[in-house]
């Protein structure tokens, strides 16, 4: 039982991981390294996923050095999941200040570039420069870019951009999205560590049943 159980959380880590990522799709260059942690999740859910079966073939079989195999990976993983989720949190402040300071690089940097990777942000988040349409220093009648406006309107200005500056939002998801990686990781590993006691209770049992076997 909880061999599937275990697929159904190598499931749901890959959904999670994937999901982040698709956020943060084309903003790699400027996220200071944060798509490591979902894509990390991506990679256990799928050896989580794996390894549930080996686990399983092996309770099937009765063989004790698949199920002993099965639990050792699953500390591995258990293991690794708990590196990922402290890192999270103890160096949390350390990513925020890199994740602030290469945004604002990225605006003051890219604002003669074409296409401008900057304005990718702001489509994809519905903000509007560093921390506010007045960032571009246009008067209240001059054209802001069409990114810093919603679909559709038929002139980006001042009075009718996304007041919230994309710092501010980004920095915001961030907090949201690193704590839920973390607890997550945290959870699965506490309910994973159950797993592989029931693991190592099966294979002791496996080996008692071979041992008996012989006399």
């Amino acid at each position: 039982m909880e061999h599937s159980f275990n697929k159904l959380v190598g499931i749901a880590m890959v959904a999670i991981g994937v999901a982040v990522v698709l956020k943060w799709k084309n903003m790699s260059e400027f996220t200071a390294g944060m798509n490591i942690a979902p894509w990390l999740f991506i990679v256990i859910g799928s050896v989580v996923f794996i390894i549930s079966f080996f686990g399983c073939c092996g309770a099937i079989r009765e063989s004790h050095c698949m199920v002993v195999t099965y639990a050792i990976f699953l500390i591995v993983i258990i293991i690794v999941e708990v590196a990922l989720a402290v890192c999270l949190f103890v160096y949390a402040d350390s990513i925020k200040h890199g994740l602030k300071e290469s945004l604002n690089k990225t605006f003051d940097n890219s604002r003669s570039l074409n296409p401008n990777p900057f304005h990718e942000i702001e489509r994809q988040f519905s903000c509007c420069g560093k921390t506010g349409p007045g960032n571009y220093g246009l008067i209240e009648a001059a054209t802001l870019p069409a990114e810093c406006c919603a679909v559709g309107a038929p002139l980006c200005t001042l009075a009718n951009a996304y007041q919230t500056g994309c710092t501010d939002i980004l920095l915001e998801y961030y907090d949201k999205s690193h704590k839920v990686i973390g607890g997550v990781a945290i959870g699965v590993a506490c309910v994973e560590v159950v797993g592989a006691l029931f693991a190592l209770c099966l294979a002791n049992s496996i080996r008692n049943m071979d041992r008996r076997s012989r006399y």
